[in-house]
């Protein structure tokens, strides 16, 4: 074998081993990434399968406080938002009118004690606010006249604020309940308590502010009364003996301390002309006494004094 024949085997082996070498590393590589993939697709997987069991576990937990939570509820009716919500509808005095419930859907009287009548059912009505969030409405009983097999006449079962029906909104659908756990329905009788008494509270307030009002007004017009005695009425009486029936207290006592004023100072002129004169006649009689010289000049003048 020629020189050139050795020379191209051994640089056709040379590039066979590089090419060996480039493919192996990237398949040493590959073989790293996939091992990476596995054990990170093994470790999420893992943290699923925990997160699959804590969900588990808190799902259970949660249909038990459900569960709990409902105890004591009785028996659940629900009305849908859109057309049974259409069935359900109020009046001025709070009187419910729902069609859909009644003696088909387990709306049933009670017996009474000693088979003497029939109690009439309660019903709890509550409404949705949003969506986390219900408003309890009241307690009410079914009218057992009205008890129909497909619907009932609900009555509220306590007294009813002025205004009140005005704030149920039952368009976004209605949950009602045969009855209430015991400690509710306590909290609920209690808090109609307080609404009651803060009713009457606000009733005997505003009879209070009424009355302070009707006080006030005849206030105002004794104060009117008082001003126009003051500063004077167009409308008032015209008296000679007493002006401030027209002009007014202030006008007439300015009126009269001018009138008085005008007096004593004509008073005072009168004094001073007084003073004036009788300083000229004692003058005078110095004069004449000074000239006669006598006494019975002075007796005269004294007797014509």
């Amino acid at each position: 074998m020629n020189a050139y024949l050795r020379g191209t085997l051994f640089f056709l082996v040379l590039a066979g081993l590089g090419t060996e070498f480039y493919f192996g590393g990237r398949v040493l590589k590959r073989r790293f990434d996939i091992e990476a993939a596995m054990l990170k697709a093994q470790a999420e997987s893992h943290k699923a399968e925990e997160a699959y069991e804590k969900a588990r576990v808190e799902n259970v937990a949660a249909r038990s406080a459900l569960a709990s939570v409902k105890l004591g509820w009785g028996y659940e009716w629900v009305f849908q938002p859109g057309g049974n919500i259409g069935n359900i509808q109020s009046d001025a005095f709070g009187v419910l009118t729902v069609n859909g419930l009644g003696r088909d859907n387990g709306l049933v009287p009670v017996p009474a004690p000693g088979g003497t009548g029939e109690v009439e059912p309660i019903v709890h009505v509550f409404i949705p606010v949003d969506e986390n969030t219900t408003r309890y409405i009241g307690e009410f009983k079914a009218r057992t006249g009205d008890l129909q097999g497909g619907s009932c006449r609900l009555e509220p079962n306590w007294r009813l604020v002025n205004g009140e029906t005005a704030t149920w909104n039952f368009t976004n659908g209605a949950r009602l309940r045969a009855q209430v756990p015991p400690g509710q329905r306590n909290s609920v009788s209690s808090l109609n308590q307080t609404m009651i008494r803060l009713f009457e509270q606000n009733f005997l307030t505003e009879a209070h502010i009424a009355n302070q009002k009707e006080l006030n007004t005849k206030a105002q017009a004794g104060l009117d009364a008082r001003k126009r005695e003051l500063s004077g009425d167009p409308d008032g009486a015209d008296v000679a003996d007493h002006p401030e029936y027209r002009v007014g207290l202030v006008s007439a006592i300015k009126d009269l301390e001018e009138e008085r004023n005008s007096i004593q100072n004509d008073v005072d002129a009168l004094r001073r002309g007084l003073k004036t004169a009788t300083e000229a006649r004692q003058t005078l009689l110095q004069t004449i006494r000074q000239q006669d010289g006598s006494t019975s000049a002075d007796a005269q003048v004294s007797q014509a004094e």
